[in-house]
């Protein structure tokens, strides 16, 4: 018994610290996964992209197919599309964002399109159509519906001077603005929706843009026209009279009279103006020989390809840009958008320094 007795107190003495063991590794593995998933949540932070506000890209026809051109840059935004995209694009002749329309449609993405009569025959629009996806043209020959702009998940609104077209991404030289704002994405859906009812022949609810001023995170103020509703040249006149230090623009076309003598008189008055004209657009009608003959520091564009911009910076601070060009057409006729951005120094530093490179 005494044996019996032994035998079984060792088993006890022995197996308690067994259990201690036992309950104290589980333990310990909670405490490292825990610091595991800490150290990957830091380092997540620490490592993923910050969110951008803005961002502002151009054209470089000396890269050829650059992976950063701008058809490629759009097609990776319609890749983020969740729930919707409407496009107001003048022309669309690319094939891969096409392709891009149409994955986000067959992945549940509501995908529009609205076009100039002019441009409704291309390849790339028959394919969005047969996809299932809606196409509108304007249908009037007098006028161009001459808009370049996408807005994504009624968040994100892409827009500037560059055309879907193979030679808007590597032959001309063009700007898009993304920028990342619910307020101006309602401005620019409201335009949309405008544009699709009167192309179907719909009743237009005659809305004006709600948000005539948006004030992005960073401090950034975006006030937003479209033509031929808004007064445009009201406005432009305004910020070119407001100057008080410099004034550069790039201008695809450039006839609007009013425009040009509000800028020869700011060069009159002691403004540094320069300026820089697409070479194949410049006629009787334009404002590039009266400001030479006025002494203005402006040029014709050499270089290859279009110079399709239509931008001005006033003070090193203020951008305007969109698709609207300094025309009586665009102001009165065509349909056209266009942003004054005021308040930020990098986005207008970004502009200037693509003035530098078309000027040099």
């Amino acid at each position: 018994m005494a044996a019996t007795s032994s035998d079984s107190a060792v088993p006890e003495v022995n197996t308690e610290p067994k259990k201690r063991t036992s309950k104290f590794l589980p333990l310990l593995l909670i405490l490292f996964c825990a610091v595991v998933i800490g150290v990957g949540i830091r380092h997540y932070k620490d490592s993923r992209p910050p969110v951008v506000t803005w961002e502002v890209y151009f054209s470089d026809a000396d890269a050829g197919d650059s992976r950063h051109s701008l058809e490629k840059r759009l097609v990776e935004k319609l890749t983020t599309a969740v729930s919707r995209v409407d496009a107001a694009l003048y022309h669309l002749d690319s094939a891969p964002v096409a392709d891009g329309l149409i994955k986000a449609y067959r992945r549940g993405v509501q995908v529009r399109i609205v076009t100039e009569t002019d441009n409704i025959d291309e390849e790339a629009i028959a394919q969005l159509q047969e996809a299932g996806i809606p196409v509108a043209d304007d249908g009037d020959s007098d006028s161009y519906m001459h808009h370049k702009f996408i807005v994504i998940d009624e968040q994100y609104v892409w827009t500037g001077s560059y055309n879907v077209t193979y030679n808007g991404a590597y032959k001309n030289k063009n700007n898009v603005i993304f920028i990342d704002s619910v307020p101006l994405a309602y401005n620019f859906t409201q335009e949309f929706r405008e544009l699709f009812r009167q192309m179907r022949a719909e009743k237009s609810s005659g809305a004006s843009v709600v948000h005539p001023k948006v004030t992005l995170n960073d401090g950034t103020q975006i006030f937003t026209y479209f033509s031929p509703d808004n007064d445009i040249i009201s406005s432009l006149l305004k910020e070119i009279g407001s100057a008080k230090k410099s004034i550069h623009f790039m201008a695809f076309s450039f006839t609007q009279d009013a425009l040009g003598s509000a800028m020869r008189n700011r060069f009159e008055s002691g403004i540094h103006v320069r300026g820089v004209f697409e070479e194949r657009q410049i006629s009787r009608y334009s404002e590039y020989e009266p400001m030479k003959a006025a002494g203005m520091s402006v040029i014709q564009d050499k270089n290859r390809g279009t110079m399709h911009h239509k931008v001005i910076v006033i003070d090193e601070e203020t951008v305007i840009t969109g698709s609207y060009n300094f025309s009586k057409n665009a102001e009165e006729r065509n349909s056209e958008n266009l942003l004054i951005i005021k308040g930020n120094a990098d986005i207008a530093q970004a502009y200037l320094a693509e003035f530098d490179r078309i000027a040099r």
